[in-house]
């Protein structure tokens, strides 16, 4: 078996140095990983040996992957692609996946601008009802990119789009890469506020780069158990750091570690550029300021995965998904889909 290993630590760790951007925690903090980071082969459902990292190579591109089990099976989601507006993965272990004929979201909803139908980032997670409840990202008509929700009876969909557009910002750029979470007791949303549209410093915007870096705050808002009716207000848990990342901070993913403190996963840099990473903070209040951050993977960790980013986790905190693309500066090629284990060194995971 061919097992890659990224250790991660909140000091020093071996394989790759944490970035620590903030003062050490009274506390020690767990350290976390990536093991049997493994490459997706869609074209073959069998033809992983070993959960290698290697080909076959088949091209599929699956950007912004989720990951959810419905049905009797996981689901893997993602950005428009493979000629589907949300195409969908299936598989029984998360290693192995099979690419469906499926399209989970053949309408996106009459507030979605007709001449710009591609669909971004989409997140799935089932209600106290028993209904799927999908977020996605869609330029609204006549504005700026919103989230929408959708539901079905079924996992793989249709699923059916509600009316208006869930949340937006426009005066804040836009709003991006929604994800949910359930701490057992409340119903969360997260995203990005997509403030480097707007231009600024970063690179990462369809203008010429000037004057300063813009805010793309990650925020947070309490939603009923629906997980469809937005409770409270926002709050904003993490944002950029200015030249360092690019001015970039997005696709975010939480999850409730075994020391009762939360794990926000992000990814930061622009989505085209081999800077792309997968990174971490922590917060002891799911809707705190989250601090201590670090670095899962990147590019430099000659891992042969190039601009890793849009990470999801399961919600048993084991197995992960995300993008890569298979060659440097490709910003334009495709981002494929990749799964590897989560390792919280000294906590107690469960399935």
């Amino acid at each position: 078996m061919k097992s890659l290993l990224l250790s991660l630590g909140a000091g020093l760790a071996a394989g790759l140095p944490s970035k620590q951007h903030n003062a050490p925690r009274a506390e020690e903090l767990p350290s976390l990983g990536l093991a049997n980071i493994t490459k997706i082969n869609m074209a073959n459902a069998g033809g992983l040996q070993g959960r290698r990292l290697a080909g076959p190579f088949m091209g599929v591109d699956f950007p912004d992957p989720s990951i959810i089990w419905g049905d009797g099976s996981w689901k893997a989601y993602a950005t428009s692609s493979n000629g589907k507006k949300i195409p969908v993965a299936t598989s029984s272990d998360t290693w192995s996946w099979t690419l469906t004929g499926n399209d989970a979201l053949p309408d996106p909803g009459s507030w979605v601008d007709p001449n710009d139908q591609g669909i971004w980032a989409p997140d799935v997670q089932k209600n106290d009802a028993g209904v799927y409840v999908m977020y996605y990202t869609a330029k609204q008509n006549g504005g700026t990119h919103c989230i929408g929700a959708a539901t079905s009876n079924t996992a793989v969909g249709p699923f059916t789009p509600q009316s208006q557009p869930l949340i937006c910002d426009a005066a804040g750029g836009g709003v991006i890469d929604a994800s949910g979470y359930d701490d057992g007791t409340n119903r969360w949303i997260l995203w990005k506020v997509d403030g480097n549209s707007l231009g600024g410093a970063t690179t990462c915007q369809g203008g010429t780069p000037s004057g300063s870096y813009k805010s793309t705050p990650i925020k947070i808002q309490r939603v009923a158990r629906d997980a469809l009716t937005l409770q409270d207000s926002a709050k904003t848990i993490l944002d950029n750091e200015g030249a360092s990342n690019d001015g970039v901070v997005e696709a975010p993913s939480l999850y409730k570690i075994g020391d009762g403190n939360y794990v926000l996963f992000y990814s930061a840099h622009c989505y085209s550029s081999d800077d792309y990473d997968v990174e971490y903070a922590f917060s002891s209040t799911i809707d705190g300021s989250y601090t201590n951050r670090g670095i899962l993977i990147r590019t430099v960790d000659n891992r042969g995965v190039y601009g890793p980013g849009g990470l999801d986790i399961d919600p048993n905190g084991k197995s992960v998904v995300f993008h890569g693309r298979l060659n440097p500066n490709q910003g334009g090629a495709a981002r494929e889909l990749y799964s590897a284990e989560l390792t919280i060194n000294g906590q107690s995971i469960t399935m």
